[in-house]
């Protein structure tokens, strides 16, 4: 999915946040993968919310939150 026109993207990660609203990654390894591709196309990213399975990622504009969910779809998994 590509937001056209949005700032931000809410994209599913194994993530599980505590009652005492601790984030804690149920995959070790989908988070050093993650931050590689950010790293890997040069993303430039504003913000980050950990939320019950879901990151919401902010960027610094519209089109780079569009060319990170088609990247993000296109992606070897």
């Amino acid at each position: 999915m590509a937001p056209s026109g949005r700032k931000s993207i809410i994209i599913d990660a194994p993530i599980m946040i505590t009652s005492n609203k601790i984030a804690v990654w149920m995959d070790e390894n989908w988070m050093f993968d993650f931050f590689d591709f950010i790293k890997k196309h040069k993303f430039k990213i504003s913000g980050m919310n950990h939320m019950q399975k879901k990151i919401k990622l902010t960027f610094v504009n519209a089109h780079e939150c569009t060319i990170f969910g088609l990247k993000y779809a296109g992606r070897k998994k």
